[in-house]
């Protein structure tokens, strides 16, 4: 707290209206007439208050201690084109939710539309890896031009590219299962709609929430293999 209170100080001391408003005060203290002694305490005193209202609107808190914002996917990419599209799935689950559903399907949408959701988050964090693969990638390959004759450069740069690959085909295939599930939860949903059509809506309900499951499984699996991509980098 004391060394909170001599920082807020320290900044008024620099801050040239909180100078002003000091000198306003002593000013007026003279003016009327107080002893030397006491227009000191009163311009002591106004900076107090500025030490202390400018502590209101300022965090003590270092900027090293601020968590900065992911960087935006590299655009063009396929990594970025596999989010885009599972964004678009997620969109779409949650228009189908919002509609007049039967109760098994408005159960298994609400379930896919979470999935979707966590799926996304996932999804970005792997383009990301993969982005950083990319840069990798890039540096090393630099470093083979200028060493033609290193096994050892080749060699990182076939482990990373490969790596990059199994990324992205893992993405690939969990963005189409997502894709899947919407397409389940279409026909589902139109089937049950149908007038004098007899359906097993719980039975296919329970496939479309089996195939959740393995969404969920599939998109932990690329969190594991994303991090552990990027503590390589």
């Amino acid at each position: 707290m004391a060394g909170s209170f001599v920082a807020r100080a320290g900044r008024a001391l620099k801050d040239p209206w909180s100078l002003v408003a000091a000198g306003v005060g002593a000013g007026s203290a003279w003016a009327i007439g107080l002893p030397v002694g006491a227009v000191g305490l009163v311009g002591a005193a106004m900076l107090g208050v500025a030490a202390v209202v400018g502590g209101v609107g300022r965090s003590d808190a270092p900027a090293e201690n601020i968590e900065p914002a992911a960087p935006p996917l590299r655009p063009g990419t396929v990594q970025a084109q596999l989010v885009d599209g599972l964004r678009s799935y997620r969109v779409d689950l949650e228009h189908l939710q919002g509609g007049q559903l039967e109760p098994a399907v408005a159960m298994s949408a609400t379930e896919a539309v979470e999935a979707a959701r966590s799926a996304e988050t996932v999804a970005n964090r792997v383009a990301r890896a993969v982005d950083a693969v990319d840069d990798a990638v890039g540096r090393a390959e630099g470093v083979a031009r200028q060493l033609p004759r290193s096994g050892e450069v080749r060699a990182s740069v076939q482990r990373m590219t490969r790596r990059r690959g199994d990324l992205l085909n893992k993405l690939s295939d969990a963005v189409e299962e997502v894709g899947e599930v919407y397409a389940k939860l279409l026909e589902l949903s139109a089937t049950a709609d149908l007038v004098g059509v007899q359906t097993d809506g719980v039975s296919e309900a329970a496939r479309v929430n089996d195939s959740l499951d393995a969404i969920r499984s599939v998109f932990a699996e690329l969190e594991s293999a994303a991090s552990a991509a990027r503590a390589l980098m």
